[in-house]
């Protein structure tokens, strides 16, 4: 296994997330050191180096202890990328790698319950990003930033270094939160992480100019998300797609019944993170789009014990979360004509009136994100309708 395919894995079945406020009694992460020191230093035996002079096995690096049976590769991946990053810094990819390495193996101890090995990922992926941001590199990933230094924040915050973090919270924002970003640094007065910082005299009057900030910063994030979505959608290659099934409550459920409707398929499953994410804004989507010709569709991968457990388990879901569109398990033969092959879950196709799919896209998608795309099939669905009949 790669780690290269482990972190595209997190993304699409773990999704970023913040995780310092998550508990309210871990303080082990205050008494350790931050820093480069956490890890080996950059004038240390590489591992190149060490595997040449001896045959001892290479001490894995601290912020990885505890993961290493699960992912026996990570050590030397992780070992790889750090030495790309500490003979380059100022290569923007390998800052970049190395960065956002350190967050996913930082995200991975907060689900292992290692807070204070996370607490020092994040420690060093902060300062690794601030360094490489005071030398001008250019940080391939604008969406990480963010996270990054919110996530550095509330370490120092727990530690008690309150104007230190309070600096890197504007760090923050200045890199430009969008999305869910936006919505945590909201919720900063209630992130007991960072009670140190709220208690600051100045606090106040910092996050009344983060959230004019913030309301511009998401107004331009809007208008770039239908942007995306439009230059994606223009540039999708369609491949055959067809299905004719029995929904999980025994009714038929045929692709080819929804010609002249717009439609979003969504493979998925119950056990996915990202999945679960997404269904509040399917469901929104088949209430604002329904009567103008859209229909939303799941097609399930489930893990159960049987056909009947596999169905139950989506009923339940489907009742609890008040789903208003129809779901059906999904079989290999289905699965098989995504193309150019079927790369992870959730994935969502995005169908016209036509029956044609229009775009394959892999991951969490914003509602704003689907709902371009959405309109904007109807929007053609709609001049089609209007335009004289052709021979």
């Amino acid at each position: 296994m790669k780690f290269s395919w482990l972190s595209l894995l997190l993304l699409l079945c773990g999704s970023l997330f913040f995780g310092c406020g998550e508990s309210e009694t871990d303080t082990a992460a205050s008494d350790t050191p931050a820093g480069d020191s956490l890890g080996t230093p950059t004038d240390a035996p590489t591992v190149a180096d060490a595997a040449e002079s001896s045959d001892a096995p290479v001490e894995p690096d601290p912020v990885i202890v505890g993961l290493t049976e699960d992912y026996e590769d990570l050590p030397g991946e992780f070992a790889e990328i750090k030495i790309a990053y500490e003979t380059n810094p100022a290569d923007s990819q390998a800052v970049g790698d190395y960065v956002g390495t350190l967050e996913q193996i930082g995200m991975m101890q907060v689900q292992a319950g290692n807070r204070a090995v996370a607490d020092q990922a994040f420690v060093r992926a902060g300062e690794a990003l601030a360094k490489s941001m005071a030398a001008k590199v250019e940080f391939p990933q604008p969406a990480l930033p963010p996270v990054v230094f919110y996530n550095h924040a509330c370490v120092l915050g727990k530690q008690g270094k309150a104007a230190e973090a309070l600096s890197i919270l504007s760090q923050a924002v200045e890199a430009g939160f969008n999305g869910p970003q936006q919505i945590k640094l909201a919720q900063v007065r209630i992130d007991e992480d960072l009670a140190s910082v709220r208690a600051l005299p100045e606090f106040g009057d910092r996050i009344a100019q983060w959230e004019d900030q913030l309301a511009e910063l998401k107004k331009k994030y809007e208008e770039q998300l239908v942007q995306h979505a439009k230059e994606e959608l223009a540039a999708g290659e369609s491949f055959p797609f067809d299905f004719d099934l029995t929904d999980v409550n025994g009714k038929p459920l045929k692709l080819a019944a929804m010609k002249g409707r717009v439609c979003i398929v969504d493979i998925w499953g119950t056990w996915c993170p990202p999945c679960r994410q997404e269904i509040p804004s399917f469901v929104k989507l088949q209430d604002k789009y329904g009567e103008y010709g859209f229909q939303m569709i799941g097609l399930n991968q489930e893990q159960g014990p049987s056909e009947e457990a596999n169905i139950k388990t989506v009923t339940d879901f489907m009742a609890n979360n008040s789903m208003n569109y129809p779901c059906a398990m999904i079989p290999d033969e289905v699965m098989a004509q995504v193309k150019p092959s079927f790369e992870g879950f959730p994935t969502t196709l995005f169908i016209d009136h036509h029956g044609k799919v229009r775009l394959k896209s892999v991951g969490f998608h914003e509602y704003g994100y689907m709902s371009a795309i959405v309109e904007t099939l109807l929007q053609e669905q709609a001049a089609e309708a209007k335009s004289p009949a052709t021979d």
